[in-house]
């Protein structure tokens, strides 16, 4: 886990409400970056400017990145102007001291090609970048369109998209069923469960992790995200269908400061319930 706040980040940004003021206190754990998570190294999860933020803190290498899953543009979960960054001189690869003076290029490394992934409505939010479909082969990216409920392959990654109840029109936001070597995982943010006739498939699979957005926590219940009531109904759900044991791992993250109380306050809250309160730079192996 790279980032595991929701959209305000954790504290909020212009936010002075206790939530926000004790987490700025104490640091560590209490602090939030925008949702994004990153397996094997390779396959990133949402893309948003506080990954790039954490991934020197955390020795996290952007370049060898070669799968990027996007569930939806809204702008804490993808930031596609960040695509345009990946923009290489080619003359410049290799050159030392003063002979890179006067080259100008956000990237003076040649990248490997970096796959898109995501609905149509993440196609309209590279479109409406100015200049970026065209610049794609310069950028280094390709796009690839998915629809839910029809697999395909990220690397080493078999894919299931599958649309969740998010987002402005049905279809704006995808989560993801992945399976590596005998492995898998449900990847559910954001989400405010799924329609009758998405369920099935999610319910289709035996996860061995669940990560699930936790956005409103202590509070609200909002249409198109979780608290903590209707995360324990879904890990009640996932349960009785025979997706998940009593031990199975299960994580919220896209955690809210004017819902959920800091991580300190709150981790046993969850853990009470059979889940875990994920946290920035929590690496979890299963």
């Amino acid at each position: 886990m790279i980032g595991t706040g929701a959209g305000e980040g954790y504290p909020g940004l212009w936010c002075e409400c206790d939530n926000c003021r004790a987490a700025r206190e104490k640091g560590g754990k209490n602090l939030r970056g925008n949702c994004t998570a990153l397996l094997d190294g390779e396959l990133l999860l949402d893309m948003n400017p506080h990954f790039f933020e954490m991934a020197p803190r955390l020795g996290i290498h952007p370049a060898a990145i070669r799968h990027l899953l996007v569930t939806h543009p809204h702008p804490d979960h993808f930031t596609p102007w960040l695509l345009s960054q990946r923009a290489a001189d080619p003359a410049a690869a290799g050159m030392r001291g003063e002979a890179l003076y006067g080259r100008v290029a956000p990237c003076f490394t040649s990248l490997p090609l970096l796959t898109v992934y995501g609905s149509e409505h993440v196609a309209q939010a590279i479109a409406a970048v100015p200049g970026l479909p065209e610049g794609a082969q310069r950028c280094r990216f390709e796009f690839c369109k998915i629809t839910s409920g029809e697999d395909f392959q990220a690397g080493a990654y078999q894919v299931t998209p599958v649309d969740s109840i998010h987002g402005e029109v049905a279809g704006y936001t995808q989560n993801f069923i992945l399976r590596r070597e005998g492995k898998t995982l449900l990847y559910a943010t954001d989400m405010g469960g799924y329609n009758t006739h998405v369920l099935p498939l999610v319910l289709a699979h035996r996860y061995d992790l669940v990560v699930q957005e936790g956005t409103f926590g202590l509070g609200a219940d909002v249409p198109g995200h979780m608290n903590l009531q209707k995360n324990r109904q879904f890990r009640d759900l996932l349960m009785r269908h025979g997706c998940i044991r009593p031990d199975t791992p299960v994580y919220l993250t896209h955690i809210c400061p004017h819902w959920a109380p800091p991580h300190d306050a709150y981790a046993q809250t969850v853990r009470d319930y059979g889940m875990r309160l994920a946290f920035d730079g929590e690496e979890i192996t299963v």
